[in-house]
């Protein structure tokens, strides 16, 4: 998988679970649930975005040290 097919699959589940946490019905803990998984979902996907965008970075800042 690359990059675009990664974040897009992590934002579908995200949206799924957004959709979910719409339900009237849903107890308290279990909207805690949703929304804790929905954190985690968004944060997997920053850390997607900063692994594509800043890849290479670390490794230059190394060798100016050196």
């Amino acid at each position: 998988m690359n990059y675009h097919e990664i974040k897009q699959t992590l934002e579908e589940k995200k949206h799924h679970l957004v959709d979910k946490l719409k339900d009237p019905n849903l107890l308290s803990e279990q909207k805690i649930e949703i929304q804790n998984a929905i954190d985690n979902y968004e944060y997997i996907i920053e850390l997607t975005e900063m692994n594509h965008y800043k890849r290479g970075t670390l490794i230059e800042g190394a060798s100016d040290n050196e």
